[in-house]
């Protein structure tokens, strides 16, 4: 099994996160826009190193809450952000079986919900190069490949090092 940047490595609502309901969630998503997408990837996702190529990969979300499947898009990611809250698989870790390739970015900051934080709580969430050995260590065959100078996508951001990286941990070249 391979996992890049998982979500869920922390429980944000045990961390003190406030809950919203389905329907604030919902009202959230059905605002999302190529504007609000880009913005959130800019702050969390590449730790500022944005690149103008990273457009075609937010247009593609944004495209989904344009289409004519947009108000489903919608209510799927609104459930989605829920079941992330209230059920995060870092309490299952430890029932993976399946060896597995965790490869995260250090400099990710991807915690949904943390706009929703106290400041000084916002600013302890979203810690992966802590929450991603701490899942390491939680998972019986996991190995970690630490990509220290990338953010939560690693596969778009440094496409070569990702693959190379992908190809060695799953034995191949």
């Amino acid at each position: 099994m391979v996992l890049v940047n998982p979500i869920g490595l922390e429980d944000w609502q045990a961390a003190g996160v406030p809950f919203i309901d389905l329907d604030k969630a919902l009202e959230i998503e059905k605002a999302t826009t190529f504007d609000s997408i880009k913005r959130y990837e800019q702050r969390f996702y590449y730790a500022g190193q944005w690149r103008p190529e990273y457009d075609r990969w937010v247009e593609m979300i944004a495209g989904m809450y344009r289409g004519l499947g947009a108000e489903r898009i919608a209510q799927v990611q609104a459930r989605i952000a829920e079941m992330a809250f209230i059920q995060p698989v870092v309490h299952e870790l430890e029932r993976i079986r399946a060896p597995t390739l965790l490869m995260v970015g250090q400099l990710d900051r991807t915690a949904p919900g943390a706009n929703r934080a106290p400041p000084e709580l916002a600013k302890e969430l979203g810690n992966y190069p802590e929450l991603g050995r701490a899942a390491a260590r939680r998972i019986p065959k996991a190995e970690l490949i630490e990509f220290p100078e990338i953010g939560h996508a690693p596969q778009i951001q440094a496409p070569d090092q990702f693959h190379d990286a992908l190809l060695k941990g799953l034995g191949g070249s």
